[in-house]
């Protein structure tokens, strides 16, 4: 106990749990300022989603250039950059009155905050092996749910003093860059190869059928994330049981507060489960989570969906996590981490495209059913191939 105790309190790792709340503060905090910015700039809710649209957009195609640059030049020679970026951009965009700049000021804080949640889990790989990596992921993990789910309260309630206040928690990422840059003492990648032998073993790594595999995985897991739970899980209650907005808002805090609890207790896990295993049973969780969905019809059952489906993505994640940064020597480990990052945000982008060409077919609730036979279907398939015991070099 007292071994994870120092874990959890080391300064290094404190740090990184303030750059994961920068992460998660991107989108979370300006969601409820949405409709407020609307009507300030008499324009359309469609118009003002640009806010979002554009602040994801940098991350597609400048992650893996980061990552690189990350393992030739350093971690916090990217990471400290970044903060200061997001949190320059964040303040000036308080003082804004145009929405054209407002557009392009979210732009530029995405630039800063593209690559900092691939290379922030790259630190973590870099500071902790085994167990105890996996553990750390499990902490963020609990870090961040924590953050996804007081964020949208803090900004709700800034928004009442108006519609630009919630940009100013932009300014914490100074406070965090502050921490990065005096105290924040990570290992750094030695550079021993030319940048075109670093390239080629980069391909030799992802070329590797197990490397492949978990990226694959990666992919699903945000897949079925921004698919059916955060997209078609309020839709369940708003348009089939008629809840409120706040209602939507308490259920999806639930998840979050169900995925750090249980995240946070990954120590006790990993003690008699290997990654390999929670990530499978992850899976089969969130397989049995949308077959409840599928046929709920009260708020009972679908808050017993909600609770597996949160605990099942807090055991998957940091497990998939550890083992990628397990895959990769320190040096090429920042480049692969935000491939990892890549994938992540395709599973963003195409799972509510997926959920919701289903439901243009079918009813929403056999769309849950044939999300989790396809999802139970392609997890077999990836740990009977991909991610087989012939690939797996780890134990």
């Amino acid at each position: 106990m007292e071994h994870q105790k120092k874990l959890y309190t080391d300064t290094n790792l404190l740090i990184a749990f303030g750059i994961t709340l920068i992460v998660v503060m991107g989108v979370t905090n300006i969601t409820p300022a949405l409709p407020a910015i609307a009507q300030y700039f008499n324009i359309p809710y469609s118009s003002v989603t640009l806010l979002v649209t554009v602040f994801t957009m940098p991350g597609i195609l400048l992650t893996p250039v980061l990552g690189i640059l990350a393992d030739r030049i350093g971690r916090k020679i990217i990471i400290i950059p970044s903060l200061i970026l997001f949190g320059f951009s964040g303040i000036i965009m308080f003082f804004i009155r145009d929405f054209t700049w407002l557009v392009i000021l979210r732009f530029i804080q995405g630039i800063g905050v593209s690559a900092l949640g691939a290379i922030n889990a790259t630190i973590i790989g870099d500071m902790f092996t085994g167990k105890d990596r996996t553990i750390a992921f499990g902490y963020n993990a609990s870090v961040l749910n924590i953050g996804t789910a007081i964020y949208p309260a803090i900004g709700g309630f800034l928004c009442i003093v108006g519609w630009n206040y919630p940009f100013l928690l932009s300014a914490l990422a100074l406070v965090v860059a502050w921490c990065a840059l005096f105290h924040l003492h990570n290992p750094e990648p030695v550079i021993t190869s030319s940048l075109q032998s670093y390239l080629q073993a980069i391909v030799n790594i992802v070329k590797s059928p197990y490397v492949i595999g978990l990226i694959s995985t990666t992919v699903l897991t945000f897949i079925l994330l921004y698919g059916p739970i955060i997209t078609y899980f309020p839709y369940i209650i708003s348009y089939q049981f008629k809840g409120s907005s706040a209602t939507i808002g308490l259920f999806m805090s639930l998840m979050s507060v169900v995925t750090a609890i249980t995240s946070s207790q990954l120590q006790i896990l990993t003690k008699r489960f290997s990654e390999k295993n929670l990530i499978l049973y992850g899976f089969i969780g969130l397989c049995i989570s949308f077959v409840i969905a599928g046929f709920a019809h009260n708020y009972f059952w679908l808050t017993i969906a909600i609770i597996i489906g949160g605990a099942s993505n807090a055991i998957n994640n940091p497990s998939l996590l550890s083992l990628l940064t397990s895959a990769a020597p320190s040096q090429y480990r920042g480049a692969i981490m935000s491939l990892n990052g890549m994938g992540l945000r395709i599973g963003q982008t195409v799972g509510p495209l997926i959920m919701s060409s289903l439901c243009a077919i079918v009813t929403v609730n056999w769309a849950f059913y044939i999300i989790s036979g396809l999802t139970l279907v392609i997890v077999i398939a990836l740990f009977s191939t991909l991610l087989s015991n012939r690939y797996c070099t780890l134990r």
